[in-house]
């Protein structure tokens, strides 16, 4: 009996050690491949420029007034976003804070870089949001002539979308993708669209040709898209694809086909999400061209590479990550900028009320239409289910700015 008990005692000894060996291993071969796809995210082959400043909401930069200070952190529950409960979640959240550590702003670079330490140091979701309360504050900020104030925000989304484009125009495929016409063309760059549409140097300009209004505006209005080449089909039936990526525009004010067909009464301006434009689009074909044409903000591209795609806006390196990058008033929000934001109730919270969920994102791109301490577009990703999701995303938010207390 002793001897068997021996041997059994052994083997769950054994057994334990195997078991605790398996457990590191697991744990450094994932700290290992969130390293290594982090930094294959970020950095890409090379830094780049940091962006036209037409791709900016047009006017004068907005200047702040003033700022709220919140020091007690408490009153946010940051556990649920905790960003190392996955590992698609890890990766994603270190891409998008590696790529902010870049930023030309030396506080925003700063901050990224102490709440990815505080993150990788934390060992679940209560110490990561304790270590935050003593290191961090938030900062809501007021800005004079803002039409959407930090505390009374819209946090609004885009995709990349996919869509099929010929390389040359025919009857169908009419509307153009233009090239970048800064260098060669410089004097046709300020033109309105329909100027544009009319010169013969701006359409022999244009990279690609697209069939319907709505995903011509679509493709300009979230700055970058996957194109499926439609005349290019491979020995096993497949079409070509090419990146696509905003790298200026005419400086124009943007105007957006819902809001136009809202104006005219064929959609409800309170309530339309993307697909009801579209369902109007499909009813009123020459209505939505009329709106297409009508929006003088036009959008030129450059085809771009697929390990940098979508590429970030103000920041040297990286790639949009969908969950945690988004376009913000860089004016007011510098490139890289970690950002809070909390869905916003139609009650006033009642006093002892549990802590409001707070999210993170990083201001990694801008918008035309971005304006404002409250305006986020936040980034879903590519695909038509992300383009769905994006477009029926429109929260009331309040907006803050995390800086570190140092």
């Amino acid at each position: 009996m002793p001897t068997l008990i021996s041997s059994a005692v052994a083997r769950l000894q054994a057994f334990s050690i195997a078991a605790s060996l398996a457990t590191v291993l697991t744990t450094v071969l994932t700290t290992v491949l969130t390293t290594v796809l982090t930094t294959v995210l970020t950095l890409g082959a090379c830094t780049r420029p940091l962006g036209d400043a037409s791709l900016r909401p047009p006017g004068k930069p907005m200047k702040v007034r003033d700022e709220l200070v919140i020091r007690d952190l408490s009153v946010f529950e940051f556990q649920t976003g905790y960003p190392k409960r996955f590992l698609e979640q890890r990766v994603a959240f270190n891409a998008a804070c590696d790529a902010s550590t870049y930023s030309p702003d030396e506080g925003a670079a700063a901050d990224a870089k102490l709440l990815q330490k505080l993150c990788s140091a934390a060992g679940s979701p209560e110490q990561f949001a304790s270590s935050l309360q003593g290191n961090f504050e938030l900062v809501q900020v007021s800005v004079e002539g803002a039409a959407v104030p930090a505390n009374a925000g819209i946090m609004t989304g885009y995709a990349t979308p996919e869509v099929t484009v010929r390389l040359k125009p025919d009857e169908r495929y009419r509307f153009p993708i233009f090239g970048d016409l800064r260098e060669k063309h410089p004097e046709l760059v300020k033109l309105s669209r329909r100027e544009l549409m009319a010169s013969e140097e701006a359409r022999q300009a244009a990279i690609a040709w697209i069939d319907d209004p709505l995903a011509w505006a679509l493709v300009e209005t979230n700055g970058s898209a996957r194109l499926v080449i439609e005349e290019s089909t491979a020995k096993d039936g497949r079409k070509s694809k090419s990146a696509i990526t905003r790298v200026a525009t005419n400086g124009r004010p943007w105007t957006s086909i819902g809001r136009w067909l809202a104006y005219r009464g064929l959609l409800d301006g309170a309530t339309y999400t993307f697909a009801d434009v579209a369902q109007a689009a499909a009813a009123h074909p020459d209505k939505t061209e009329e709106a297409a044409l009508d929006n003088e903000r036009v959008v030129y591209f450059a085809f771009a590479a697929e390990r940098n795609f979508p590429p970030t806006y103000g920041l040297p390196v990286g790639k949009l990550m969908s969950g945690y990058s988004c376009a913000a008033d860089q004016s007011i929000y510098p490139a890289g900028s970690v950002l809070v934001i909390v869905e916003r109730s139609a009650q006033t919270p009642a006093e002892g009320a549990p802590p409001r969920t707070a999210r993170f994102v990083f201001v990694q791109d801008a918008g035309g239409a971005i304006e404002g301490p409250g305006r986020i577009d936040a980034y879903f990703g590519d695909g038509i289910d992300a383009l769905i999701r994006a477009g029926q995303t429109r929260t009331p938010i309040d907006v803050y700015r995390m800086r570190s207390r140092n």
